[in-house]
This record gives C-alpha cells, structure tokens and sequence, in this order.
C-alpha cells in the first residue's frame, strides 16, 4: 500500500514536469499578460511557442518605445556586431543574428518607428490604450496625424500617449520642447477616447480638443502651452474630470480653470503669475514645487477632499526655479488659504473665494518646518480649519541653519505676526479634527528635536481617534533626537487602538541610558 502511494506521487510529479501550462490558457488570458510588455517584447514571444505565435495581435495595450531596442544597435566603440532582427510586421522573430554596420542610431531608431505601421495593421483588435515615443521627423512626415487617425477611428483606443523624443540626451544636444501640435480640428472627438498625454510638444491652438465631449484625463508634459491655449482646451472638453500640467514654458502665465466637472487638477513645476480654480467637484488639488506668489492663489473648491503642497518634485525638471530657495514656500500657501493675512474684518470681493477651503479636506499632505514657531501656528490654525480630516503627513522641511535656529527669539517672531498672537498646543483648546476625526498620521524627515516633539506628544496624547502614528526619522538623526523619539513611546495614550511605529535610519544605531539596543 506504501509503495503503490509513493508511485502515485511520483507519477503526478511527473505529468506536472511534463504539462505546459502556459500553452493551455486561455487566449484572452495569455493577451492579458502579454498586454504589459512593450510592443517589440510582445511580439518577441512568438518564438517561445507555437501557442503564442499570434497572440500578440490581440492584446489590449500597445507600448511603441524605441528606447527599448537600443540593445539592438552596435556599441559606439564597435564597428561590427551581431544581434537579432526585429521585424515587427512578421509573424516570428528571428533569433539569429545578422552583421550590421555601425550607423547612425537615430537611422536605425527611425527604421523602428516605422515599423508602427505594420504592428497597427496586422493587429487584430480594440485597444484600450496606446503610447507611442516618436521621432520628430515622425511629426513633420504626418505620422502623428495618421497615427491619432487610425487609433481613434479603427482602433478605439481609449487612452492615447504620445512622446516626442529625438533622444537627444545620449546623441546630439538637448533642445527643448518639441515640435508644434497643429493637428485638424477635432481630431480628438472620439467616442471612445477618454484619455490623452502628451510629452514635450508645443500647444499652441485648442482647434484639436474641439468637441472632446468624452475626454475625460488630459496631462500635458514639457509642453509649450499658453494661458489662454489651456484655459480653451477646458472649456472645450465639457466632461473633462482631471487635468496634470507639468514643466510648461513661460508662455503659460497664469492656471485658470471655471468648470464643474474637473475633479482632480495636478500641478509641477511650474513657474506661474497666479492659479485660479473655480470648480464646485473639485475633490483633489496637488501642487508639487511650484513658484507663484502666494497671494495669488484664488480657489474656490467647497468639495474639495485632497490638497497636497510640497517642494519636491516628482518628475525629472530641467528648469532651475525648480530648487528649493526658489519656490514659493508651503506655510505661505498656506497662509493664504487660510486668510491667516487677510485683514481681521476683511470680506471677499471675489466671489471665487472660499472662506473655508479645508471644511471638508480628507487627506492633507504639506511641507513644513516643525522647529519653526511661525510653521506651527500655520499647522494649528489648518487644522482647526479642518473639520472632517482623516489624513496627515507632514514633510519636515527646515527652513533655517542650526545657528538661526539656536538664536532664534521666538516672542521677536510672534509679534510680528500678521495675526493675533496664538500659544502652542497643549496651551490652546483642542482641534477637532485631532479629538474626533483623525485617523492616520504620518511624519516624514523627522530628528527629534525640541520643536519637533510638541506635535508628535499632542496627537498621541489627544487624539481620541488615532489609529496610526508614523515617525520616520531623517538620515542625521542624533543619538539624543533618537532616545527623546522613543520616549513618545511611553506616553499615555488617548486612543486605545493607535499603533505607533518609529523608523530610524538604517545606518544608526540608538543605544539607550541602559545600555539596551531599540
């Protein structure tokens, strides 16, 4: 009986060595995974099997990047190589090897580009999206326009991403925002097409957003665009729902968006006379290392559930403003939104203001300075301001050397402020938001300091509704900062179900007065 059970074993071992799983999926399966690979490693898989000879004329996604075949070319400092031919319009790829002379890359990138044609007519189906990195003489022959045309009319693509690239950054000198996007008005007025990108273009006309009565996500990178151009391509698209502008040039003076269906509005790197938002569903507004003065900052968002303001960016930015010592601080924005330097019995004459921005804010990330006695009367005057938030994270950002901030006179820097005096937080009467709504709160870049410590001691003493409470600590922090952080530990808490995690820098090692290790 033992030996016909370990038989059994071994001869169901043996059928799954033996048995391709792979090959027995379903078509629509196999499309689906092959749908995350770039166009020219989809089209590759048709020499693993003969199952997946034709599967790639069915995925949903097309990825046409030619940086991705730069594998292909000769190495600078060879004259000679052998690698594999790539021929998109083929039903296989060849793996064996052909001799090539060492020519232009931008020749044989061009060669890639081209082959688009073929994928796009020998593939089969819809595709949900399309992004496409070109070279700029691929606009100039009319290849974007044939493109756009074909995707949104045979293809029904629902998202569309084009990239001018000339690769100018590993072959010839950079210049700086591409060719001009003048396409026939309307092309973009497919049923299907709800979302567009574009990367280093110059918008100079809205004529092509004309009827986008579906568009719903439009993000614009590197991108030459106007003031007047945006405001335009807005107001064209009438369900437009979310907007990202990121590194445009100094033809976009100002951000104005009047529309009742943008929910989301992104913003990098951007150097800008005012921002101007008037939306009732707004729900999300970001604004990532952005320099405009902040009292030109006008919002009229009364929905609004996400605001993020920091100074560091997200994407690569060539621009200098975009260094800290440029941008427009966050306690200034945040100054301003809160009409901390408005005049006590001042009135909004401009009916886009709203006098309660964060009423209704869920999630607040920000950029502040918690050793700065002015950035934290801001933080305590914001979150009185917020009634319902659940969300806190807080960027440390110092704002002064350690020799300023050892000199600091800090009843100099409160009288000077341009609103009534306040006391810090275990003198003031609680917030709301901290007794009764917040639920998660994280601190980012954190050294334990003196100032720092007020505000991490409060929410652990006060807040009622605390679930969670992040401290993760900067790269310098000290053995002192690091035994009076973990002293947090062992203070009462008023939540009972709050967790508090502390993450020091792996390259520190705190010992305590005992001896012990954390």
């Amino acid at each position: 009986m033992i030996v016909h059970q370990s038989s059994r074993k071994e001869s169901k071992c043996e059928t799954m060595a033996t048995d391709d799983f792979i090959s027995n999926l379903p078509d629509e399966v196999l499309a689906t995974i092959i749908s995350g690979l770039p166009a020219i490693e989809a089209i590759r898989t048709t020499i693993l099997s003969k199952r997946l000879k034709d599967v790639w004329r069915n995925v949903s996604r097309l990825d046409f990047d030619p940086k991705g075949v730069k594998k292909l070319f000769p190495a600078p400092n060879r004259r000679r190589s052998t690698v594999p031919v790539i021929q998109f319009g083929s039903n296989v790829c060849h793996d064996e090897g052909d001799d090539i002379d060492d020519t232009d890359p931008r020749e044989e990138i061009s060669r890639v580009v081209k082959n688009i044609d073929n994928v796009l007519l020998s593939h089969e189906r819809n595709l949900i999206s399309c992004r496409i990195v070109h070279l700029s003489n691929s606009y100039r022959s009319g290849d974007v326009e044939k493109w756009i045309k074909y995707l949104t009319s045979e293809k029904k693509v629902q998202e569309l991403a084009f990239l001018c690239d000339d690769f100018q950054h590993e072959f010839y000198p950079v210049s700086l925002f591409g060719w001009g996007l003048n396409l026939p008005s309307g092309i973009f007025s497919c049923r299907t097409l709800q979302s567009l990108e574009f990367t280093n273009y110059g918008i100079r006309f809205h004529r092509p957003f004309h009827h986008c009565h579906n568009l719903k996500t439009l993000k614009l990178y590197y991108c030459d665009i106007s003031s007047e151009t945006l405001e335009a391509i807005v107001s064209s698209c009438d369900f437009m729902e979310h907007l990202s502008v990121c590194s445009s040039t100094s033809s976009l003076k100002q951000v104005r968006i009047f529309s009742q269906t943008v929910k989301t509005v992104e913003l990098e790197s951007l150097d800008l006379e005012g921002i101007y938002l008037s939306t009732q569903s707004l729900g999300a507004l970001v604004l990532h290392s952005m320099k405009f003065p902040a009292k030109s900052l006008v919002i009229h968002a009364p929905n609004l559930r996400v605001f993020t303001a920091t100074r560091k960016p997200i994407t690569k930015n060539p621009y200098n403003f975009t260094r800290p010592s440029k941008q427009t601080k966050i306690a200034e924005i945040l100054e301003y939104c809160t009409h901390l330097l408005k005049p006590v019995n001042y009135k909004a004459s401009d009916p886009m203001e709203d006098p309660n921005l964060f009423k209704n804010l869920r999630e607040l990330t920000i950029d502040l300075d918690l050793n700065d006695r002015r950035e934290m009367l801001i933080l305590c005057i914001v979150l009185q301001r917020c009634l319902s938030l659940h969300q806190l994270e807080i960027n440390i950002e110092e704002s002064r050397s350690e020799i300023e901030e050892a000199t600091r006179d800090y009843s100099s820097v409160n009288s000077r402020l341009p609103y009534p005096e306040t006391k810090l937080w275990e003198q003031r009467e609680l917030c709301d938001c901290i007794t009764f709504t917040l639920r998660q709160v994280s601190i980012k870049g954190f050294n334990g300091k003196d100032g720092e410590m007020e505000f991490p001691r409060h929410l652990i003493t006060k807040g009622a509704k605390l679930e969670r409470l992040e401290i993760w600590c900067n790269h310098d922090w000290s053995s002192e900062g690091g035994k009076a952080t973990l002293g947090l530990l062992s203070l009462p808490r008023s939540s009972i179900d709050v967790s508090i995690l502390l993450k020091p820098p792996p390259n520190l090692l705190v010992v305590l007065e005992d001896g012990s290790q954390p």
